[in-house]
């Protein structure tokens, strides 16, 4: 009776350690989507020329663990994003990786709203330039049209991750990525996912692969990606691979392979700097490859608190609309087909 009444009276049950953490990101930037001012005026994602101040993707979480014997615990999160640069109707919690799950032998159980193991894939690859201008995902997993991309949340999501010396697996069942709070999950809108990464010495090789059995309630969509790196000595060398498949002509941007290359050099200590070259070939819409050149210089004054300064341009055939700014940035930057955004950034990242 006892533990009926704290599973239902939650405000009486046992407490046990909690761990707070979080990570603020804050950045200023220059933003030009390459429009005219009126243009600019047609929607909030685009920018004749502005300077802005960005959270970028601060977040704050909760986590805890309740040993259950010497093998096995129970787990749990909450994490949330926080735009601390202005108020946000979408502050609410789970907005990131939320879950209860089981620690124990034979894997990592999770129950709750996890990112995909695609996306976490997508995520290991970009390495510094995640949370920055330039984040990979302005060409990877996105549409050359802007009607959607890969990288998201698994919703309703079963999730089991692995790890043994050097290799490391996760897969995931998403029961219904169009959202039903409140409602039964609806299978023929899920998703699944897989990731393998193998850490042989200076090598991290990766693969992945997601299926939407109805992307955005549309339809099917089909993608992989492989990636490498090579470290050695202080310079790090990576390259990826994606191929995106689509049913039907609505996600036609999405049908479309990309790649790029990505060189990290550690230029002193504590100083590094970083550069990549990103590549959407052309869909059946036509004329609409795309080209994302980014750089960044990073310093770390210690191991919480990092500054930077970094630089992108999203190049677009006639056809194409791949964004500047995408995804971990926070303040998106759009454009029009046939446009080149751009944007420079000086920022900081203090992890607590």
């Amino acid at each position: 009776m006892e533990s009926l009444n704290q599973a239902i009276s939650p405000e009486q049950a046992i407490h046990q350690r909690i761990e707070l953490y979080g990570a603020l990101r804050f950045s200023v930037d220059y933003a030009d989507s390459d429009v005219s001012k009126s243009e600019a005026d047609t929607s909030s994602l685009l920018s004749d020329g502005d300077v802005s101040v960005s959270s970028n993707t601060s977040m704050i979480g909760f986590r805890g663990m309740i040993p259950i014997n010497d093998r096995y615990r129970a787990i749990w999160q909450y994490e949330q994003q926080v735009d601390l640069d202005d108020t946000d109707a979408g502050d609410v919690w789970t907005t990131r990786d939320s879950f209860l799950g089981l620690d124990s032998p034979y894997g990592v159980f999770l129950i709750g709203r996890v990112n995909t193991p695609f996306k976490n894939m997508g995520v290991a690859y970009l390495g510094y330039f995640n949370t920055t201008v330039g984040d990979s995902h302005a060409i990877l997993g996105a549409a050359s049209n802007s009607t959607g991309r890969l990288d998201l949340l698994g919703s309703n999501a079963l999730t089991w991750r692995y790890s043994s010396g050097r290799l490391s697996m996760q897969a995931q069942f998403a029961a219904d990525q169009a959202g039903s709070i409140r409602q039964v999950d609806d299978n023929d809108r899920a998703s699944y996912s897989a990731w393998v990464r193998w850490r042989p010495g200076p090598l991290d090789l990766n693969a992945a692969w997601i299926k939407y059995a109805e992307y955005g309630g549309i339809d099917e969509v089909e993608a992989y990606r492989a990636s490498a790196k090579y470290s050695v000595g202080g310079v790090t060398v990576g390259a990826l691979y994606e191929n995106i498949d689509t049913d039907g002509a609505t996600l036609v941007g999405l049908d479309r392979p990309a790649y790029g290359v990505q060189l990290e050099y550690n230029i002193l200590p504590r100083w590094t700097t970083v550069a990549q070259w990103n590549h959407a070939e052309e869909s059946d819409i036509g004329n609409d490859e795309a080209d994302q050149y980014s750089a960044a210089l990073f310093h770390s004054i210690n191991r919480q608190l990092l500054v930077y300064v970094a630089y992108t341009m999203t190049r677009n055939d006639g056809n194409a609309a791949y964004r500047g700014v995408d995804y971990a940035h926070g303040d998106h930057l759009g454009t029009l087909p046939g446009r080149n955004p751009q944007a420079i950034s000086v920022g900081a990242q203090l992890k607590f």
